[in-house]
């Protein structure tokens, strides 16, 4: 939403393209990678990070508690539902055979989620929501904290410098101090937590100075230009990185290049669907990826369970059907990311992401409608 109540339409795109993203990347379908130039391990995670910062007022810093309420409200009280209920199911599952999942208590319903968030297997990439919330409240401490020892714009201003970009320049410096840590060996068990956050918050600031310093600016260039420039950007980090750039946020790990890669591809990712979704914003497919990304956190929540329940039916009819017989009992039963495609056709991947997609989008729907939201 924007500062006046109405949607940002580029943005929800944008979010939108992002968790179609997410769902590929769990099927392992390259797809929208663009020729393997921008493969998704690289950027999709920072787009919520970055569309999130993206959205934050400093109006909220009057009010810090209510903010943070409203945060918690609007983030953990339904991931805690979710939670509860995967809880069950996977505590179901845990004495059937099904190795991922594992019987609920309070340390996973309530702790767990801000440490791994894989605690119940079909909910594990709904790890993002807690992570972004203590993100979000580290952001606004942080800057009621500037504020009290003065750092203000106007004091800033000698060194040409603003909060904004003063803040995206500490976090990315902790940043990158965190993942040559991590490539080092010493972001590890209690680390990764910490690690992940410090990881996040300069792609979260960089949201907040885009709207408010640069956004002006880089939507002047041209949409040819702009496009061709962050490939042209993007083919040199990809040569100078040896094509290494997929990397791990929720287990800060996977940094396979040198330690400033995995910005330098999160913002030439998020730079490229910023534009193409700023692009498409007036035009009829824009309205359905709109839809999408409004769905997005369901999505989030619930695809890989989806993923689950389709196999569910595969393996009922694996039993019926003679040419489904080469379904694998035993990989569905331990290994969460397992697909089953008949006849080993690769199409078959299109039914798990179009219903990964279009199932939680239908419920978000129904219960915006039923809510008046």
């Amino acid at each position: 939403m924007t500062g006046s109540g109405e949607r940002n339409r580029t943005m929800g795109i944008l979010t939108g393209i992002a968790i179609i993203l997410v769902v590929l990347g769990h099927l392992d379908m390259s797809e929208l990678s663009v020729f393997g130039l921008f493969p998704y391990y690289s950027f999709h995670v920072c787009v919520f990070i970055f569309v999130s910062g993206y959205f934050y007022s400093p109006e909220h810093e009057e009010h810090v508690l209510s903010y943070i309420a409203h945060k918690a409200l609007r983030l953990l009280v339904p991931y805690y539902i979710c939670n509860l209920i995967y809880g069950i199911i996977s505590t179901i599952l845990s004495q059937r055979g099904f190795t991922y999942c594992n019987p609920m208590s309070l340390w996973r319903l309530f702790i767990e989620p801000f440490l791994g968030g894989h605690q119940f297997g079909l909910n594990f990439a709904a790890w993002f929501v807690p992570a972004l919330f203590v993100v979000e409240l580290i952001n606004i401490l942080g800057r009621r904290f500037l504020n009290l020892i003065r750092l203000t714009d106007d004091n800033l201003s000698r060194f040409h410098i603003n909060r904004d970009l003063c803040l995206f320049m500490i976090t990315l410096a902790a940043g990158i101090a965190t993942v040559y840590l991590a490539q080092g060996g010493h972001v590890w068990g209690m680390y990764k937590t910490p690690g992940r956050i410090l990881f996040m918050l300069p792609v979260y600031e960089l949201g907040v100075l885009y709207r408010s310093r640069l956004e002006e600016y880089e939507s002047r260039i041209p949409d040819g230009w702009c496009i061709a420039g962050v490939c042209l950007i993007q083919l040199i980090v990809y040569t100078v990185a040896s094509g290494l750039l997929n990397f791990s946020v929720v287990w800060c790990t996977s940094f396979a290049s040198y330690a400033w890669v995995p910005y330098a591809t999160s913002i030439t990712g998020i730079w490229l669907w910023l534009r193409i979704s700023r692009m498409i914003a007036d035009t009829a497919p824009g309205h359905a990826l709109d839809r999408v990304g409004a769905g997005s956190y369901h999505i989030m929540m619930h695809h890989i369970a989806i993923f689950w329940i389709i196999n569910l039916i595969m393996s009922g009819l694996s039993r019926v059907l003679p040419h489904m017989t080469t379904f694998d009992t035993s990989a569905f039963h331990n290994d969460i990311n397992y697909v089953y495609l008949p006849g080993d056709m690769y199409p078959w991947k299109c039914v798990y992401l179009a219903a990964a997609i279009l199932l939680p989008v239908f419920i978000h729907e129904l219960i915006a409608k039923r809510t008046g939201h």
